[in-house]
């Protein structure tokens, strides 16, 4: 098995493929450990051709830390920390506007990990911006302004 990844950078700010691996069969601690970092580093982190079970992916989301059961979505059947998003004309996205997932509960979950089923011809993008860059970019002068403040996110309203 080859334990050494390859990683390349999408852009200067967020973004990885990881090549070199089978998300199908369980990492090394060696190559976990190239993919926590790669992660930490890239922030979001893109497999390409890894049509994993939902059992794999819960094994392999496992790895990261304790996993986050989501209160509004259906579960995969038997797998209930693997949620379904399955849209079509006759069930229309409701998340497909810009958000960070769960904010709303205490201690929201690290990160995700997504695996598509099925994709559309065009279309059917998920987009992802650097929170990190984002604030990095601002002026001093406006980040002392928001070290004060505070948010409530609240589901319900």
């Amino acid at each position: 098995m080859n334990e050494r990844l390859t990683i390349t950078a999408l852009g200067p700010n967020i973004g990885g493929q990881v090549s070199d691996i089978n998300l199908s069969r369980p990492l090394s601690d060696a190559q976990f450990e190239q993919l926590y970092h790669a992660l930490i580093r890239h922030q979001v982190l893109f497999f390409r051709d890894q049509p994993v079970t939902p059992q794999q992916q819960r094994a392999l989301a496992t790895r990261f830390g304790d996993l986050h059961i989501h209160p509004v979505y259906p579960h995969a059947p038997g797998v209930e920390e693997i949620i379904v998003l399955d849209t079509h004309d006759n069930n229309p996205p409701d998340n497909d506007n810009w958000h960070t997932d769960v904010t709303f509960i205490a201690t929201p979950p690290a990160g995700a990990i997504l695996a598509a089923k099925q994709l559309p011809e065009t279309g059917g993008d998920t987009l992802w911006t650097s929170g990190i860059a984002a604030y990095e970019a601002l002026s001093e002068p406006f980040k002392v302004l928001l070290s004060g403040l505070q948010a409530e996110h609240d589901f319900t309203k």
